[in-house]
């Protein structure tokens, strides 16, 4: 039976991946700082993601490797790199437009699936979902809310993807365009007030192009005031040589932690869909919730792996959204540490559908 290998396994996506994996198919994760016993189905082995020749020797002992060891922008393309040299198929969670470009050289050499987490990942794979179960797609929209304290990793990752070309702020898709748009979205959800605006993803530009959609949007809500300086802060830093960025990610991991003092964490993803089926013009939606964005990373990681091990893939540079089949995950919900709920609804105005209440 395959291999499969999780660097980061004791990590907050890489423990739960591990957990989704090892019910059928032997893994081996490793560890660094947080030492992990081995059990039935996955041994543990500690390994230093700095070393090199110590992530070949692991990579080695694989026959997949999904790589959750911190943040992928600094090490995504190391380790992505040996994979390829060693010809196994690599998974990262996060991964993004960088990394794609980071390895365009060798694309054709081995097979990788990059952004395999849950934003982007669970966004584009439902996305996709919603899309295609029209006869002819005509509009998608998106949004997240995240109420959790991040890690130190999400963090930089948040931060050094978006320097590199994430998407583009205060816009969305228009029939092949890219509009700017500075209006505020307001929801409600769980009971509390939201402002999101839009963000345009590469995720959902290029879910827009791939079904010819009429009109694209994804809003990001707002971390809040103290929180943009302090990411701002951060970024000034990088720009300048880096020194002293890690310190303020600290600062924002205990703003979030006092900001959430006493209050139940949980992250939420809905995705809203316009199009024909038949002669109906329909709106289906998608809303899927978790305790945190981590459980909703790792089954998105652990799919793709899935997906790769049952039907392998010609080597190139693929999304988890485009490999994953959304059936077969909607099948096993009831099984894995998220809710997903789909419903449909006849055309709404297009107010309605801009701004709308859960």
């Amino acid at each position: 039976m395959k291999r499969v290998g999780v660097l980061g396994g004791t990590g907050e996506i890489g423990k739960r991946t591990v957990e989704v994996l090892k019910k059928e198919y032997p893994v081996i994760a490793s560890y660094y700082s947080r030492y992990e016993k081995s059990s039935e189905n996955c041994v543990f082995t500690r390994v230093d993601i700095a070393d090199t020749e110590a992530v070949r020797h692991f990579c080695g002992q694989c026959d997949i490797i999904v790589n959750c060891g911190g943040a992928s922008f600094l090490n995504g393309e190391k380790v992505a790199r040996i994979a390829s040299q060693l010809r196994i198929p690599y998974v990262d969670p996060s991964g993004e437009a960088f990394l794609e470009t980071k390895l365009s050289d060798i694309k054709e050499e081995n097979v990788f699936v990059l952004s395999s987490g849950y934003f982007p990942g669970m966004s584009g794979l439902l996305m996709r979902h919603i899309c295609e179960s029209f006869d002819i797609p005509e509009k998608i929209c998106g949004l997240s809310v995240s109420e959790e304290t991040p890690s130190q990793s999400a963090i930089e990752d948040f931060i050094l993807t978006n320097l590199s070309g994430f998407g583009v702020a205060l816009n969305y898709y228009d029939n092949g365009y890219l509009r700017r748009d500075e209006r505020e979205r307001f929801e409600i959800i769980r009971n509390k007030g939201y402002r999101f605006q839009n963000y345009l993803t590469v995720e959902t530009e290029r879910i827009a192009r791939k079904y010819a959609l009429q009109k694209a949007n994804w809003y990001n809500t707002s971390f809040g005031e103290e929180i943009i300086q302090k990411l701002q802060m951060a970024v000034i830093r990088l720009k300048s040589g880096g020194e002293g960025y890690r310190e303020i990610v600290g600062e924002v991991i205990e703003i979030f932690r006092r900001n959430l003092k006493d209050r139940r964490q949980f992250t939420y993803i809905k995705i809203e869909g316009q199009g024909l089926s038949g002669n109906k013009r329909l709106v289906r939606k998608a809303e899927m919730t978790s305790d945190c964005s981590s459980e909703i990373s790792a089954i998105i990681a652990a799919y793709a792996v899935k997906s790769l091990l049952s039907a392998p893939l010609k080597n190139g540079i693929y999304y988890a959204m485009d490999i994953i089949s959304s059936e077969a995950l909607i099948e096993d919900m009831d099984g894995l540490n998220a809710r997903l709920a789909i419903c449909e609804t006849q055309e709404r105005s297009e107010d309605e559908c801009d701004e709308g209440e859960i």
